[in-house]
């Protein structure tokens, strides 16, 4: 009920302020995104076609949010594991971000990593930290309106997103994506709030599922310019600042956390450890004349 009052009172303010947009052609756009990336996903729509219906959307929730705008220093979130600090972000200094190769439009565009992992220590892997027994909740960074979820993946399914959730912020104007969540507590168009639980952590997604994987959160911000085109933004220094409550149980043990992608890229195998022995030793040295000697004596006798 309050994300239906809330979403109403956001409708009455910005048709006083827009001209062009109805409340139809808002719901429209919020319940278009997700056949969008369904039909990205079984090629039943062209980069092109795609990238036009993308800005035809964009273009919508802006005009329908005319106050937001985009200043990357500006930028205030909230942590979006319960808990946790930027510490549970992969690779040194977030390096796990990669943007070259990224295209939204194109299934085949492969290589790149537009996202920061966000981990929690889960060895057994049924998802909860082993820390706390729990399971981590996981808030929204900011505020702003679901547009699309996916709460029905399944195992052996190779979509690599699992269960997540796209949301467009409403104070930036860009796109938050959250995937490999194990239950989602939101729908298309709720009204969220920075702060607010959306879903647990999990392992849903092709890659997310396998044993290899450690459980983790895939955050992806995208900012929109004004053609309506996506460009991903390396979010690691607003991580870095963004309000949390943390939990000491989990505090005291982030550090080696914050290395993760680094510790298993450093992994040495086991074929190129030196071999010991200890009948000879390492380095071999030349014997000595008067060793020589005694060993041609004995030889002789």
């Amino acid at each position: 009920m309050i994300n239906i009052l809330a979403f109403c009172l956001n409708l009455l303010i910005f048709q006083k302020d827009t001209s062009g947009i109805t409340y139809e052609d808002y719901q429209r756009a919020i319940n278009d995104y997700k056949p969008l990336l369904v039909d990205i996903r079984a090629y039943k729509t062209t980069p092109e076609e795609a990238r036009s219906r993308f800005q035809q959307i964009m273009h919508t929730m802006k005009e329908a949010h005319p106050t937001v705008s985009y200043d990357s220093s500006e930028v205030s979130l909230f942590f979006p594991l319960m808990g946790f600090d930027y510490r549970a972000v992969g690779g040194r200094n977030g390096s796990g971000f990669r943007a070259e190769g990224y295209d939204l439009f194109d299934q085949n565009a492969k290589g790149s990593h537009p996202a920061h992992d966000i981990f929690i220590k889960d060895k057994n892997q049924d998802c909860k930290d082993d820390r706390t027994g729990d399971y981590v909740s996981i808030l929204s960074v900011s505020d702003g309106i679901v547009i699309g979820t996916e709460n029905n993946w399944q195992p052996g399914s190779e979509y690599r997103g699992g269960n997540y959730i796209w949301v467009y912020d409403t104070t930036t104007g860009g796109l938050w994506y959250y995937a490999h969540q194990k239950e989602i507590y939101v729908k298309t168009g709720d009204v969220v709030k920075a702060g607010q639980k959306i879903s647990i952590i999990g392992r849903t997604g092709y890659n997310a599922a396998m044993k290899r994987s450690d459980t983790h959160l895939h955050l992806t911000y995208l900012r929109i310019d004004e053609e309506g085109n996506p460009f991903p933004v390396n979010t690691y220094g607003w991580l870095k600042n963004a309000v949390t409550l943390l939990d000491p149980r989990i505090a005291a043990d982030l550090k080696p956390l914050a290395l993760h992608i680094n510790f298993r890229l450093l992994k040495i195998k086991p074929k190129t450890l030196p071999t010991l022995s200890f009948k000879a030793p390492a380095t071999k040295t030349e014997p000595q004349p008067i060793e020589e000697k005694k060993r041609k004596r004995r030889s002789r006798a």
